[in-house]
């Protein structure tokens, strides 16, 4: 029985049907597991049960000084109701530690569902322009002028709208800003 195709175009078709199976599979497979990932990340980011300190990746700055700005997001999360996200790396945590050179900027976003007052608690005097972050996406931004250790908090206001729980006591945010010379 002659079909009129060569080994050669069989053997093609024959690798075509199951190689495209075989890429569905891995690509379901592939799919499952960023999804069993991003599950997990969103799990831990919202069981923080102390006060753990995140600081911002230092690898790249060690080779060329420290960087001349950074951001940090306060986000509202259940357990202890707010936490700092430092230029962007999950998970949060209620203090933060960075490394900026003399004038460098720290822009700090509220994300949360309350509003927040940025203020300098210690060190030498930083200008803050916009320190009320009275609503959410409201902006902050911090200077620091001189070499020196920066203290910040904030102080946070009355949730926006009724009815969000959290878990335990609501965390108090620390940024320790060191300025490098």
């Amino acid at each position: 029985m002659d079909t009129g195709k060569s080994d050669q175009e069989v053997f093609d078709e024959q690798v075509a049907t199951r190689g495209k199976l075989v890429l569905q599979i891995l690509a379901g497979a592939g799919i499952v597991a960023a999804l069993a990932m991003s599950i997990a990340a969103l799990a831990m980011s919202g069981n923080t049960s102390g006060p753990a300190t995140v600081s911002m990746p230092m690898a790249a700055a060690a080779a060329t000084g420290p960087p001349s700005t950074a951001s940090i997001a306060i986000d509202h999360v259940t357990r202890g109701c707010h936490t700092l996200i430092v230029n962007g790396a999950m998970p949060g945590a209620p203090s933060a530690t960075i490394r900026l050179a003399a004038g460098g900027t720290l822009h700090v976003q509220n994300n949360d569902v309350m509003p927040h007052q940025l203020v300098q608690v210690g060190g030498p005097q930083a200008p803050v322009v916009t320190a009320a972050m009275n609503h959410m996406g409201a902006r902050s931004t911090v200077t620091f002028p001189a070499a020196g250790t920066y203290s910040l908090t904030t102080k946070a206001g009355e949730d926006y709208s009724a009815g969000i729980t959290t878990i335990g006591p609501d965390n108090t945010l620390r940024i320790k800003v060191v300025v490098a010379a």
